[in-house]
């Protein structure tokens, strides 16, 4: 057993490096670029050959109610994420490694969420404060979550337990620009019954001045984010039924809609008039089912997403844009030893989109995967994996993956892992009207990462080297001399580096010390031109540091993003300047007792009142303030 175990962590490692050096052997030398939270990580709910060999954050329940607004806050200062979004309020894409935002993959409950249309998820009309856990995967993951998982996975999950129990939650915030953030939870369990029941509702004016002293009006007053209000809602609902301990049912529903304007910036804010609506419902049915040593899972779900643009908010004439996707995911695993296992995978997806002006379209889609586990002991863990996906619309490449895990000291792991992935062209891309393109191919990447973590005494860290191979990759080029824009297969790049983690807890007598951070660096560069990606930036920090003594809680945030440029050409005229935001925090336990809590807590946004941007000519807040109430009984 000892060298097969040896054999299988060296094969993962002897194949890392080769795909590093794929770029040295095409073209025959090395280039300048190849010269090489508060977060808890935690032990993961996580299966763990679903985060085999690769790094894993979880997001506390704590954060999520000191980062209530939206959801792009919450990951920005708790993740190694990078968001761009269009002001406060805007529209919001996420960004692993550099890699672009149809390379993350949202996942609610095990469904893929993105976008039919952009092949993205927009974070600020998305809500995540009633979830039970997020967790956040860095690196590719095609062969467990399909197209477009290259950069990284962002999991949403609801919890269901049949334990008796009765627990509720009420949050309420209120802050600058009549901000308000409001959610309530309620779990219950029978014995054989499971159910969750969550709303949420978010408003605000929005309207915070604009603190880029360049951009006044005529009487020499800050100008304001004027058309920026917003106004969202949903409710989720879960219910579970225990057949038997083998034998299990859950339904899942959540429904949201969002109503917001869109600011037009600078130097003219209140020129704007547009607005936008968002209408959601998601529905998953869930079989579990266990005999002998097989266990399977069949999930069938129907998700339907559209939106409503208007050019003028006061006009009842708007654009649409509307998909519908039903799926059925079954999943089969056969522990045929105590150490090997293998688990089945076909997925079969009927997606239908259309547009104001894009008749409609289908797609079909159907994959077949397999996963081989192999796994000794408690100290070595070994993976195998592979995925074919059938696409009506063009020839996808197959996606591998192959991950191992070994306790090289008491503490201390070793992690591996290398992979093939994919993303295949969005109906966007395909199919908008003049501009698309049904000659496109999907995006394929080779990609690797290795990492180190260590923990004990309080302490966590977390190491991780990067390397992806992205090829083929779309992007949006003019058209000829017009001003069209149409995308194309064009690009490749070449996007590595290296994440860290740190975490402390410690506790003495009353006094409780805490730590966590994230570290990214990335260099992230366009084979055609060698430049650094647009919306890449090489340095991200952000750590959340708290100390409590008796009742009180105090807490510090800071964020650190370095200097991105917005274009592929790199211009500094265009880029935006390093960001650096810090927030202040207090959090006083008011009445505590058995499971019953309640909290009133205080925040200060941006406290050096810093100017800073993550889009051009859209500046966000300067100094402002929260405050709320959390309470659990």
């Amino acid at each position: 057993m000892d060298v097969c175990k040896v054999v299988c962590f060296l094969v993962v490692l002897i194949v890392f490096p080769v795909f590093s050096q794929e770029k040295i052997k095409d073209n025959g030398s090395l280039d300048s670029i190849q010269n090489l939270n508060t977060v808890d990580i935690k032990a993961s709910k996580f299966h763990k050959t679903e985060r085999l060999g690769q790094k894993t954050v979880e997001v506390s329940a704590k954060e999520m109610a000191r980062n209530p607004t939206n959801f792009t806050e919450l990951l920005r200062y708790n993740s190694p994420i990078v968001f761009k979004d269009y002001g406060n309020g805007g529209t919001s894409s996420a960004r692993f490694r550099g890699t672009s935002a149809s390379n993350t993959v949202v996942l609610w409950n095990g469904i893929n969420i993105n976008s039919v249309g952009s092949g993205q998820t927009d974070f600020n009309s998305l809500s995540a404060n009633t979830a039970d856990e997020i967790i956040i995967k860095s690196g590719g993951g095609s062969v467990e979550y399909g197209s477009g998982a290259i950069g990284g996975t962002v999991h949403l999950k609801d919890h269901l337990s049949f334990d008796i129990h009765q627990n509720y939650q009420l949050f309420t915030s209120y802050g600058s620009f009549n901000t308000s953030s409001n959610f309530f939870k309620a779990n219950l369990g029978t014995g054989k019954w499971a159910i969750k029941l969550s709303g949420v509702f978010n408003s605000s004016d929005n309207d915070y001045p604009f603190i880029d002293d360049r951009y006044q009006d005529e009487d020499g007053n800050s100008l304001k984010n004027d058309n920026g209000n917003y106004i969202n809602y949903g409710v989720d609902l879960g219910i579970a039924y225990k057949i038997s301990n083998k034998n299990k049912l859950y339904f899942y529903t959540t429904g949201y809609y969002g109503d917001r304007l869109f600011s037009d910036g600078l130097p003219n804010p209140s020129a704007g008039s547009e607005r936008n609506e968002d209408f959601n419902q998601r529905n998953l049915l869930k079989w579990f089912y266990r005999f002998g040593d097989f266990t399977q899972i069949i999930n069938t779900s129907f998700i339907s997403q559209e939106y409503r643009y208007y050019d003028n908010k006061d006009s009842k004439d708007y654009s649409f844009g509307k998909s519908q996707t039903a799926s059925i995911n079954y999943s089969l695993n056969y522990r045929f030893s105590n150490a090997w296992s293998l688990k089945y995978l076909m997925v079969a997806d009927h997606i239908n989109g259309q547009t104001t002006d894009l008749v409609s379209e289908d797609r079909d889609v159907f994959s077949l995967g397999g996963i081989l586990n192999y796994k000794p002991n408690s100290d070595f863990i070994f993976s195998l994996g592979a995925r074919k996906e059938y696409n009506s619309d063009f020839k996808v490449p197959i996606s591998a993956s192959l991950s191992a895990e070994q306790k090289v000291a008491k503490f201390i792991w070793l992690k591996a892992n290398v992979s093939a992935n994919y993303r295949v062209p969005t109906f966007n891309e395909m199919y908008w009207p003049v501009v698309g393109n049904r000659d496109l191919i999907p995006e394929n990447s080779r990609q690797g990462e290795f990492g180190l973590e260590f923990e004990n005494f309080g302490l966590k860290f977390n190491s991780t080297l990067f390397y992806i191979d992205l090829k083929d990759k779309i992007i949006w080029k003019p058209a000829g001399n017009s001003n069209l824009w149409t995308p194309v297969n064009l690009d490749a790049a070449v996007n590595k580096g290296v994440e860290l983690f740190l975490g402390y807890t410690k506790k003495i007598r009353s006094h409780f010390f805490h730590f966590s951070g994230n570290y990214t660096f990335t260099e992230a560069s366009d084979s055609e031109n060698g430049r650094q990606l647009p919306y890449a930036p090489k340095h991200l920090l952000n750590y959340n540091l708290e100390y409590g003594y008796g009742i009180a809680k105090i807490y510090f945030q800071d964020l650190y993003q370095s200097k991105v440029f917005t274009n592929r050409l790199a211009l500094d005229f265009y880029s935006l300047d390093l960001v650096h935001v810090m927030n202040l925090g207090l959090d006083i336990s008011l009445f505590e007792k058995d499971n019953t809590n309640l909290v009133l807590g205080g925040k200060i946004n941006n406290i050096g009142n810093s100017l800073y941007y993550f889009t051009n000519l859209r500046p966000m807040p300067g100094r402002n303030y929260t405050i709320n109430i959390n309470y659990k009984f």
